[in-house]
């Protein structure tokens, strides 16, 4: 019965883990475009990129559930938690980012 909990606790560690990852990774791909060699039309699409993705990382989420398995000596237990969500978490270099291009759409004249 064990093996079984260790099991399912892995595979929630390893979904966690895969999340936190996707989040991640389209914040540095957002990062790591050259805005400045962006064309204006470019350019503004990728203000609204960014904007759209510092809304989706900072958005309050859904209820959350959460699942836990634990052993200590001789005794095992396994806990659920139901919770209001999370607020999120704040896109701080996403909004540097979104400040320096709003800053270079105005120098072109443009406005988002």
């Amino acid at each position: 019965m064990n093996g079984k909990r260790n099991v399912v606790f892995f595979l929630f560690l390893m979904a966690a883990a895969l999340i936190a990852t996707a989040c991640s990774t389209r914040t540095q791909e957002l990062l790591a475009e050259d805005y400045m060699k962006m064309g204006n039309e470019d350019l503004l699409r990728y203000f609204y990129r960014l904007d759209d993705e510092i809304q989706r990382q900072e958005m309050p989420q859904g209820p959350e559930v959460g699942f836990g398995i634990g052993t200590f000596g001789h005794h095992s237990g396994i806990g659920l938690g139901i919770g209001t969500g999370s607020l999120g978490y704040t896109a701080d270099e996403l909004r540097k980012r979104r400040i320096d291009v709003r800053l270079e759409l105005k120098k072109r004249g443009l406005n988002p």
